[in-house]
């Protein structure tokens, strides 16, 4: 599959209904959201930034707890590249286009806290329970 073919507006929706819900404090509609997502992670392809062959990892948090930024679309990942680089971690120039249990490692780790949608738009986090 190329860059250019990874698109995810049904997922975008998602993201954006989690949040709506959040702010009126919809727990079952969250819930309801949330199995819809976990199915969607299940079924597709994401765009992964990686570093000599491996995730690139943000520090989140205290005690080295890390999260790992996904993207969404080619746009998307540009934008991200370019906030990278403001932000002096623009190392990485590579990516892979997998499903999210690519890194299998990464669920065991109790510092992974989840993947980060879109650094710099949307800014949305995948937490573990949903992988």
């Amino acid at each position: 599959m190329k860059l250019e073919e990874i698109k995810h507006p049904e997922f975008k929706n998602l993201i954006n209904l989690a949040y709506m819900q959040g702010e009126n404090g919809n727990e079952e509609a969250i819930l309801k959201i949330e199995q819809d997502m976990k199915e969607y992670i299940q079924d597709n392809q994401f765009i992964i930034s990686i570093e000599d062959n491996e995730p690139v990892k943000i520090p989140y948090g205290n005690d080295d707890e890390y999260i790992v930024p996904i993207f969404t679309d080619e746009r998307e990942y540009t934008l991200g590249m370019q906030y990278f680089s403001l932000n002096v971690m623009d190392e990485n120039k590579e990516y892979i286009i997998e499903k999210l249990d690519y890194f299998k490692k990464l669920k065991e780790d109790p510092n992974f806290l989840g993947y980060l949608v879109n650094i710099s738009s949307v800014s949305y986090i995948i937490n573990t329970s949903l992988l």
